[in-house]
Order: C-alpha cells, then structure tokens, then sequence
C-alpha cells in the first residue's frame, strides 16, 4: 500500500511539475537564452549538501566560471550558507511532502534549464534526485545542449560486487549495509551518467567501480590554504592522535582504537581523539590541535585529510597496496604524496615507528602542507576545472587522461 500511494504522490508531483519543465526546455532553446563559445559556461553543482561542493564552485569561479550550488537537503553539519539554493519543502506529513519537495524540485530544475549551460553532479543524481523523473535528468540536460561532468563522492558510485578487493567491501557493508541491496540500482545510474556525461572525474576510492573515466585527480577536492594557517606537531609533551570517524566500518575506527590502547599499554603518552557527531568547524579545531591525523584506514584519504595537510600535521592514510592505487601512482601524481601508508592491520606499527622518530614530524608536517599547496589547493583545482572546460566547451586538444601523467 505504501508503495503504491508513494507512485501516485510521484505522478501527481510529475504532473504539476511537467508543465514549467516543459517551458523551461523551450525557453532554453531560444536564441540567446544559452552561451557558447567564446563566452564560458554558467555552471550549477550539485546536489549532495556537501561543503566541497561549495569549494569546488568556488574554484570554478576564480577560473572565471560562473558557479552555484544547489542542495537537495541539508545535513546538520553544515550551514545553509554554504549554497545558493536549497530545493525541498519539510512538511510534517510524509505524503505532503514527499509532493512538496517534487514539485520544487521540477520548478527549480525547469528554471535551471536556461539559467545554466553545464551541470556538475554526483551519479546519484541532481536537481530531480528522488522524483520520479531521476532517470530522465541527465539525458534530457545532454538532449538541451548542456554539458554535464559527474564526480563520485562514495555511495553514489560504490557498485559493491564490483569491488574487487573484499577488504574494501566488508568494511563499506559495516557502514553501508544497504548497498549490496542497491547494487543493481547504483550500478544503473553509474552506467548511464558515463554513458551520457562529458568529462567523468576519477577518484582513488571509486574508479573500482567506473567504466569510465576521463582524468585522474586522487580527489576532486579542493581546500582554501590560503584560508588555512598551519598549527606544526609539537616535538614533545603528549602525542595527540585526531581521527574523524563518520563511517567507522570504512575509517576502520576500532582497529585504529585498539592500536592507541596498545601503545598506551606500552608505556606510551598518547592520546586519542575521536571525532564524530560534531560541526565541522568543531572538528576543523580539533584537528588543528593534533600532531597526528589518522585518515580512513581501508581506501585512500578524504577530505578531512586534506585539511590536515593544510593544517600542517602528519596524516596516515592508505595509499599502496591495491590496484587503485598503482593506478594513481603510474598515471597520476600519488608518487608525490608524503601521506604515511597504514591498514588496519599495520597501524600500531606505523604508529609506533612514528613515535620514535619523532623529530622528523616538523618535516613530515611542511612536506604534506606542500603538497595539498601543489595538488589539492583551490588554484590547483581551478586549473583543473579549466582544463575540463577548455575541453569539453571550447573544444581545445586538452589531454585531460594524461594531464597528471607523470612522465608528462
């Protein structure tokens, strides 16, 4: 019954909204109503409420892109004034809305249609994402005339049966057990938003699970150094461990836990602290107070990670050992990256040599500040939403495959 009264609300929400979706689209195709060469494009983000989408626009737009964020809901975490718009109606009655929150979706979406000529999203889907023309987004933008670039962020692109290294999956279905459940369905949306997008951005955690990708950045991330001042680790005193723990399957919190409680038990003066369930200005702090930041133990680093670098700490994170990271150091620039390699099954070693060389941490601390300078900065990364853009809208000879080839 549920099921059912939830395909009526959608198609009652399609009808209302269809009739703007339409005038959109034929608004958009009027002469003038879109740019084109030489003019750049104007861009919309979306629609994953996650502040490096906001940083990512804000990249854009110092490469002189005109940019503008859209989210779909908000988390706790962070402030709505990280976007520009925000696109759903609460309403206590879930039937109300879930009809409320598809009709603003399609009003926004039709009004987007000749606001913006290039769509950034995340492959679960944009502006239409839980209505009942999801599917239809990406195609119809393509079928306008738009041009669309997808970025993975995590569940949207994770095909569990896909990945290869079972380590990777066990750990995801800790955080995410629904996902083997959804395989099929993740897999559709991957499927069709590399079969229709421009430019596909390949990340070191996901591109497992693409069939495609266009280049090869660890991360599509960026942060603001210059907004950044570094707090250096302290050479003496207690040793302070910082570990953001969102996704503890995945972060491989307990074995990170229990490696510190070892270390404690060794005689060791470290402390750990564990942060979850905070704003991300308090964990910003918290990390900024650390020596030490220990990253996701399972695949790669995150953005968390990526303020450390920027905050000037050691960071310990997995990059070597599985074929996605040959990937990235072959093709790409991981062979840079001063990040410290550990597992859950090597931290407390890791650690533990880390603790007794602990006059090289000053080091260690300016070389990953440096590289987050060089690879993860925002002008690192305008850089490279203008090499996309001078590809797939101006049409230029960019080698975007090899643009981090090291031998290039």
């Amino acid at each position: 019954m549920r099921a059912l009264i939830r395909l009526v609300v959608d198609l009652c929400a399609a009808a209302a909204g269809l009739p703007a979706i339409v005038a959109g689209a034929v608004a958009s195709l009027r002469p003038g109503s879109r740019r084109r060469p030489p003019q750049k494009p104007r861009m919309l983000w979306g629609s994953q409420p996650i502040k490096a989408l906001a940083w990512m626009a804000e990249t854009a737009r110092r490469a002189g892109y005109e940019s503008e964020v859209v989210a779909r809901e908000l988390y706790a975490i962070y402030p709505p004034e990280h976007f520009d718009h925000i696109v759903f109606a609460r309403s206590g009655n879930p039937v109300v809305h879930r009809f409320t929150d598809s009709v603003a979706a399609y009003r926004f979406f039709a009004q987007a249609l000749s606001r913006y000529d290039a769509f950034a999203y995340y492959f679960d889907g944009g502006v239409l994402r839980r209505t009942l023309l999801h599917g239809m987004e990406v195609p119809l933008l393509k079928m306008l005339g738009k041009k669309v670039v997808l970025i993975p962020y995590g569940s949207d692109a994770w095909v569990t049966d896909h990945i290869p290294n079972l380590l990777w999956r066990a750990a995801l279905l800790v955080d995410y057990p629904e996902l083997g459940a959804r395989a099929a369905e993740v897999e559709r949306h991957v499927r069709q938003g590399c079969r229709h997008a421009d430019c596909v951005l390949g990340c070191m955690a996901h591109i497992s699970c693409l069939p495609r990708w266009d280049i090869l950045p660890l991360t599509c991330y960026p942060v603001d150094t210059h907004a950044v001042e570094p707090v250096w680790p302290a050479t003496e005193g207690t040793v302070r461990i910082v570990h953001a723990a969102n996704h503890r399957g995945f972060k491989g919190t307990d074995f990170l836990v229990a490696a510190v409680e070892r270390l404690r038990a060794e005689g060791h003066d470290v402390e750990l602290d564990v942060v979850e369930g905070t704003t991300n200005e308090d964990a910003l702090a918290r990390i900024a107070r650390a020596d030490i930041y220990v990253d996701q133990l399972v695949a790669g680093y995150a953005f968390a990670a990526m303020e450390a670098m920027a905050l000037g700490k050691v960071v310990i994170s997995p990059v070597d050992g599985t074929e996605a990271t040959q990937v990235f150091r072959r093709y790409s620039y991981l062979d840079e990256c001063p990040v410290i390699d550990a597992s859950p099954e090597t931290i407390h070693d890791v650690l533990e040599r880390l603790l007794a060389d602990r006059v090289s941490w000053p080091e260690l601390a300016r070389a990953t500040r440096r590289f987050c300078e060089r690879r993860h900065s925002f002008d690192a990364n305008a850089e490279m939403w203008d090499a996309i853009f001078r590809r797939i809208w101006f049409g230029e000879d960019v080698d975007l495959i090899n643009l981090y080839h090291p031998l290039r």
